[in-house]
């Protein structure tokens, strides 16, 4: 098998902890499911949220594009074919770059009556039944477009979509950040600076993008930044966030998505910097990337789940489960407006308000 993999969690825009996208095949992975669920759930309707594995399949022989839905390296559905092709180059730049592509999701299970097994007298015969749902955005913005930065640095939490000023002083070092397709995620870092003659000088955040000035925020905006900005800055820390650009071969604009020094806590502010691996270079064919060992070629064998006859296993090569998520800041499971900080074991009484 090789070396287990990393995890890496995909970009997306989408808040709180609503999954967005179906997945499909659940019903004939019915025994994974079920194994994933806590002895006591409740069989009228069962939720539970979790983080989901996708794993590239090119050897399926029934679409070399298939992306399979992994929980605890265990198969519970597929992405939908016609969307597979689309996310092969995230999913397998990710798997080339030795790590496993991570979204967060939901299981709804429940018992349903089956009444195609109905005899007309007793009680319809019970049958499991489950969904499965993943927080899926858009394949353009799963990954940023650069490396995070290679000075010291960490990543804080996304709160609020906060416009970049005065891009247009720094067009050809901006331009050349906008991706083909016109959209694309990326790392920017903060860094305090100087606005305006000396004089009626103001101190202001300079937005970068792989150390070069592409812009920068109002004085006032500015202002709900520096305080966090200089602490960390104390601490040898680059502030780095979340950003997006949009644009063409002659114009582009850039937004940050970070917590401001309100919103700091304890964690943020002295805790462990939160970083995230690099990636290997994007490229053109999904086909040329390398896949490494780990990654399971075969199709795994799926089964039903029955109250009858319970399989204590869908496949003998199932591959181990990759290492629980990096430590860093997530949306909060038990609550769509607030975020909360994993330490790499388990989730932390550390919360931080998403305000917008």
């Amino acid at each position: 098998m090789g070396e287990k993999p990393g995890q890496y969690l995909l970009w997306n825009e989408l808040r709180g902890d609503w999954c967005n996208y179906d997945i499909v095949g659940e019903q004939y992975h019915g025994v994974a499911i079920y194994g994933l669920l806590p002895d006591d759930w409740s069989r009228e309707g069962f939720e539970t949220q979790r983080m989901f594995e996708l794993v590239p399949e090119p050897a399926n022989p029934h679409d070399r594009w298939a992306i399979s839905v992994r929980a605890d390296g265990k198969t519970v559905g597929y992405i939908p074919r016609q969307d597979c092709q689309s996310w092969a180059n995230v999913v397998r730049r990710v798997a080339a770059s030795g790590l496993i592509a991570m979204v967060p999701g939901r299981i709804y299970a429940r018992d349903a009556k089956n009444w195609d097994e109905w005899d007309g007298e007793n009680d319809p015969p019970r049958e499991f039944a489950s969904t499965v749902q993943i927080k899926l955005g858009d394949p353009d913005g799963a990954l940023p477009i650069n490396n995070p930065p290679t000075v010291p640095y960490t990543m804080i939490p996304r709160s609020a979509i906060v416009q970049v000023t005065k891009e247009d002083e720094h067009t050809d070092a901006l331009l050349k950040f906008v991706p083909g397709s016109g959209y694309g995620t990326l790392f920017v870092t903060l860094h305090e600076s100087v606005s305006g003659r000396a004089a009626s000088a103001k101190p202001v955040v300079e937005v970068r993008i792989n150390d070069e000035r592409i812009g920068q925020l109002t004085p006032q905006m500015s202002q709900r930044f520096l305080p966090m900005i200089r602490h960390l800055a104390s601490r040898g820390l680059v502030t780095a966030c979340w950003g997006d650009i949009k644009g063409s071969a002659v114009a582009a604009e850039v937004r940050i998505d970070g917590i401001k020094a309100n919103e700091a806590d304890e964690v943020v502010l002295d805790g462990e910097p939160v970083t995230l691996p690099a990636l290997i270079d994007k490229q053109d064919d999904p086909e040329t990337y390398a896949l490494p060992g780990w990654i399971d070629m075969a199709v795994q064998t799926g089964a039903r789940h029955s109250y009858e006859s319970q399989p204590e296993s869908t496949t003998s090569s199932t591959p181990a489960a990759p290492p629980l998520p990096p430590a860093a800041w997530y949306d909060d499971p038990q609550n769509h407006r607030m975020f909360r900080y994993w330490d790499g074991l388990r989730w932390t009484e550390h919360v931080a308000p998403k305000v917008r």
